[in-house]
C-alpha cells in the first residue's frame, strides 16, 4: 500500500470536521496538522484527532510536514488561504466555493498554474452514486436528446446548523448550496453554461439575514434548459431532479435513480453504477474516497483532477452570473462575466 497521504487541515468546524472524522477512520491518509483561529475548536480537534494545532496558517505551512493542504475555512477565506498554501509550495484541495468571486478565483487558478501546483475543488455532489448513475444514462443516450430539466431542493436547514458567517451572508443559499448544483448540472450534461436568470429572496420563517432561497433558469451550450428552485426553509430535506429527453425521462432523489422511456407507463428503478471500494454512499462522507484518490493522483502523478480549479471556473462563472442577474432581474450571459481576458489568465482557450 502507498504511504499515507499527509494533510494539513485549514478549518476544523462544519465541513472541516466532516473531513477530519472521515480521515480518522482510514489508514491511507492522515491528518498531521490543523489550523483554526478558534482556540476552543482547535483544542477539541487536537484532542480528538491527535493533530498538531496552529492558530496561524503561515506558521503551520512553515512547520508542518505534509503532502497537501485541505481548506475548509469560511467561504470568504477560501481564495486567500488557497493562494497562501500554493505559494508556500503545497498542492491544495479547497471546499467550494473556490473563492468569493470569479475574479478572485481566476487569480487563484492563475497562481496555481504559474507555480505548477495541483489545485482541486471538493465538489462532492458529482461523486455521489446517483449522480454517477444519471451521468452514465445520459452518456448512453438512454432518453435520447435532452431538452431540459427541473431541479427542486428544499431543506430544513436554519442558520444555526451552519457556520456563524453563513447567517450574515447576503446570498447564503446561492453561495453555500446552489453553487454545488451548478457544478452538478455541468457534470451531468457535459456542457458549459451560456446564460442564467436568477431571483433570490428570504422566505417567511427564515433566520438568515440574507436570501435563504432562490429560483433560476439556466441555459447550457447543448441547448438544455434547467429550471431550478432551492430553499433553506422547508419542513424536511427534499430533492428531486427530473430530466426530459425526446426518448424518455430520468428522475433522481440523489439516493435512487429512475428511468421511463417513451411509451412506458411507469418509472423503473435503475441499478446504480459501482463505486470505489470503501466509498460511503451518504452525506457527509459520500464522495470522499474518490476525491482523496484524485487529490493523491494529482500530487503523485501530476494528473489534473476532474474538479480542478481550472474546470471549476465555469461553475464560478455561473455563480457570478446568477448574482448579477439577481441584482438586475435580467438574464446574464456567461461571456459577460467570464470574458476572454479572464479565460486567458486562467489558461482556458
Amino acid at each position: 500500500m502507498n504511504k499515507p497521504l499527509r494533510l494539513l487541515h485549514v478549518g476544523t468546524g462544519g465541513r472541516g470536521a466532516h473531513w477530519l472524522d472521515f480521515i480518522a477512520q482510514r489508514d491511507d491518509v492522515t491528518s498531521v496538522a490543523c489550523v483554526d483561529v478558534d482556540e476552543r475548536a482547535l483544542t477539541a480537534a487536537r484532542d480528538k484527532y491527535r493533530c498538531e494545532g496552529f492558530t496561524d496558517l503561515a506558521v503551520a505551512l512553515e512547520r508542518a510536514e505534509v503532502d497537501g493542504v485541505l481548506i475548509a475555512s469560511p467561504s470568504l477565506l477560501h481564495g486567500p488561504h488557497a493562494i497562501q498554501a500554493l505559494e508556500a509550495g503545497f498542492p491544495v484541495m479547497v471546499e467550494k466555493p473556490l473563492a468569493a468571486n470569479l475574479a478572485e478565483a481566476v487569480t487563484v487558478v492563475e497562481r496555481a498554474r504559474t507555480l505548477g501546483r495541483p489545485l482541486m475543488i471538493a465538489e462532492n455532489y458529482r461523486f455521489f452514486r446517483a449522480e454517477r448513475t444519471v451521468r452514465k444514462l445520459l452518456e448512453s443516450s438512454a432518453i435520447g436528446r435532452v431538452s431540459g430539466a427541473v431541479c427542486v431542493d428544499r431543506r430544513d436547514q436554519p442558520s444555526r446548523a451552519q457556520g456563524s458567517w453563513v447567517k450574515r451572508m447576503k446570498e447564503p443559499f446561492l453561495t453555500e448550496i446552489a453553487v454545488h448544483h451548478f457544478d452538478s448540472f455541468r457534470y451531468l450534461f457535459g456542457n458549459s453554461p451560456t446564460r442564467v436568470w436568477t431571483r433570490t429572496f428570504n422566505p417567511r420563517g427564515s433566520d438568515y439575514d440574507g436570501n435563504g432561497a432562490m429560483e433560476a433558469l439556466i441555459e447550457l451550450r447543448g441547448g438544455e434548459k434547467i429550471q431550478y428552485s432551492g430553499s433553506f426553509v422547508g419542513s424536511r430535506y427534499q430533492y428531486k431532479l427530473s430530466i426530459r429527453g425526446d426518448g424518455g425521462t430520468i428522475e433522481t432523489d440523489r439516493s435512487r435513480v429512475w428511468l421511463r422511456r417513451t411509451g412506458e407507463r411507469k418509472l423503473s428503478l435503475v441499478e446504480p453504477v459501482p463505486m470505489p471500494d470503501g466509498e460511503p454512499l451518504r452525506y457527509p462522507a459520500a464522495g470522499m474516497v474518490a476525491m482523496l484518490a484524485q487529490f493523491r493522483a494529482a500530487i503523485e502523478q501530476g494528473t489534473e483532477p476532474e474538479t480542478s480549479g481550472r474546470d471549476n471556473l465555469w461553475t464560478l462563472a455561473m455563480f457570478e452570473a446568477a448574482g448579477h442577474s439577481a441584482s438586475t432581474g435580467q438574464f446574464t450571459a456567461i461571456d459577460d462575466v467570464f470574458g476572454a481576458d479572464l479565460r486567458t489568465r486562467a489558461g482556458i482557450g
